[in-house]
């Protein structure tokens, strides 16, 4: 009997760390990305007002940001691209697309907006992922009323910078 328990003990144990680990590396990862984009949005800013306009802007920057990943992952890249079938390429390619996009306008909304007004609005970017995930991936991700109250909050704070 306490070989069982000793063992359950040590099955939950095991699952709690690992659980922890990767919510503490997810959360790494998100203050990273944090940074980045906060660092980034000052550097734009600059570019864009001062240097070159925002489609070329938006060029180099993915093409840098391209060539970057390709360096750090190029072992990575490869052993998926072998791994992965093509019709899992299709959702890869609408990203690229669709943050490409993204990129486009946000710089675009910087030659026409103070920084401090357009990077909360882009910052908005999480209530049209919620509503999409909703429509189109809810047997992948949950809504809960924790969410929905959280991307009022949002929608005030944008409200509220913007008018600010």
């Amino acid at each position: 009997m306490q070989k069982v328990r000793d063992h359950i003990s040590s099955m939950l144990n095991h699952h709690i760390y690992n659980r922890l680990d990767h919510r503490w590396i997810g959360v790494t990862a998100a203050l990273i990305s944090a940074l980045g984009y906060g660092s980034g949005a000052i550097a734009s800013k600059h570019v864009v007002t001062h240097h070159t306009g925002p489609i070329t802007a938006t060029a180099f920057s993915l093409l840098f940001g391209a060539i970057l990943v390709l360096g750090l992952f190029y072992k990575d890249l490869i052993s998926d691209f072998k791994s992965s079938p093509t019709k899992a390429w299709i959702p890869v390619i609408f990203t690229g697309i669709s943050a490409s996009i993204g990129v486009t306008f946000w710089f675009l909304s910087m030659v026409k907006l103070p920084l401090v007004v357009s990077a909360p609005l882009v910052g908005a970017y999480p209530l049209v992922s919620i509503i999409l995930a909703w429509i189109f991936i809810r047997r992948l991700d949950r809504i809960t009323w924790k969410t929905i109250c959280g991307a009022i909050l949002v929608v005030i704070g944008i409200t509220l910078v913007s008018n600010g």
